[in-house]
């Protein structure tokens, strides 16, 4: 799976006056681990710290998405704070660590927000839900218009800490979310987002969504300066 040093960027989407002007990038890197896990989550609590001095980046999530395979998420308010990010020290000492810790190089992909929620203080976050679908032909538009419209479903769920609604390149698309629990995660899993997916699965999406229930191992946030 982790192959490959080149970022992963299908192309831009078009910027549009309805895109949320705050957090608008992100990036993630996905890898498979070659050392055991406490050596894992020892690194990535230290890179923790690291990214926590970056005044671009509002939030970091080091993940785990199942025994030996991990991803760190990280989002930004514009393309010169991914920009500084993929340059600082933090991203420097992550790619360092490929021969040591992975098993091979990680892949990045580089994500626009469609919209988010993103609290003023983010505490006790232990696990995360990523969901990514693809849009058919012709719908890519209105996969997106339909993703900026669940951002005041999510606001009212007060489970959900915090959540990203992606775009992947051109016609793929999905959402990060993060909860302190199981049961907060549950709710939303069968809440109002996932049967708004389900009435327009057949019109608009290209096939079932995949679902992915991740550990978050550590994290920093920061509100916008």
């Amino acid at each position: 799976m982790c192959e490959g040093t080149d970022i992963a960027d299908d192309g831009d989407p078009p910027e549009t006056p309805e895109r949320t002007l705050m957090i608008n990038k992100a990036l993630l890197f996905r890898f498979e681990s070659q050392t055991d896990e406490d050596t894992m989550d020892t690194f990535l609590e230290d890179l923790a710290t690291e990214v926590s001095w970056e005044k671009t980046t509002r939030a970091w999530f080091g993940v785990r998405y199942m025994r030996g395979e991990f991803g760190v998420y990280s989002c930004f308010d514009d393309e010169a704070g991914r920009e500084a990010h993929l340059a600082g020290q933090a991203a420097g000492t992550f790619f360092a660590a490929e021969k040591r810790l992975m098993t091979g190089a990680p892949v990045t992909t580089k994500i626009e927000i469609l919209g988010s929620k993103m609290p003023k203080q983010l505490e006790g976050v232990t696990k995360g839900l990523v969901l990514r679908f693809k849009a058919k032909p012709g719908k890519e538009a209105e996969v997106a218009q339909m993703m900026r419209d669940c951002q005041p479903l999510v606001d009212k769920e007060a489970g959900t800490l915090a959540w990203f609604a992606n775009q992947y390149g051109t016609s793929h698309f999905g959402t990060f979310s993060v909860f302190a629990d199981n049961g907060s995660r549950f709710a939303h899993l069968t809440g109002q987002i996932p049967r708004a997916l389900g009435m327009t699965g057949l019109s608009l999406l290209g096939g079932a969504p995949e679902v992915h229930m991740v550990d978050v191992m550590t994290g920093t946030a920061r509100q916008g300066d």
